[in-house]
């Protein structure tokens, strides 16, 4: 009888994303062979101003909280929109993960801790996808060989 479960290796990466002590963060996961993963990303940093726009009229505390009420929700707006933006960058759900322990908002090092997410994201693809371009050129290169 066959099997009803068929796996298709459509090139995830698993990558755990630690702090500086190698504390886990979470783990994501994409597709580096997934070359549109650049366009995305392109796409998805251009429309990071625009979420973080309203943030300026509002008081945002070190911790990412505001510091009145109605700024939470102006907070917690933007956090949704860039949870999306960077699902939208990784083709996953798994943006949410990645800020569960830590405000996208809050301080480090005088930015915000989105900020250096985005930075690491896109150190990611980039060393993945020049990794997984490297591999197909040389893949190529062994089929054209004899031509």
């Amino acid at each position: 009888m066959p099997a009803n479960k068929y796996i298709v290796d459509d090139g995830t990466k698993e990558i755990s994303l630690e702090n500086a002590y190698g504390q886990p963060i979470c783990k994501i996961h994409f597709r580096a062979s997934d070359l549109s993963i650049i366009d995305r990303y392109n796409a998805a940093v251009k429309d990071i101003d625009e979420i973080v726009k309203p943030l300026e009229a509002i008081s945002i505390k070190n911790d990412g909280t505001g510091a009145f009420e109605d700024d939470w929700a102006v907070i917690k707006k933007a956090e949704t929109e860039l949870i999306q933006k960077i699902n939208f960058i990784l083709d996953t759900d798994d943006a949410s993960m990645i800020f569960e322990k830590r405000n996208a908002f809050s301080s480090v090092g005088g930015v915000f801790f989105m900020q250096k997410v985005l930075s690491v994201i896109g150190n990611i693809i980039s060393d993945t996808v020049a990794e997984e371009t490297e591999k197909l050129k040389n893949n190529t290169a062994e089929y054209v060989k004899d031509l």
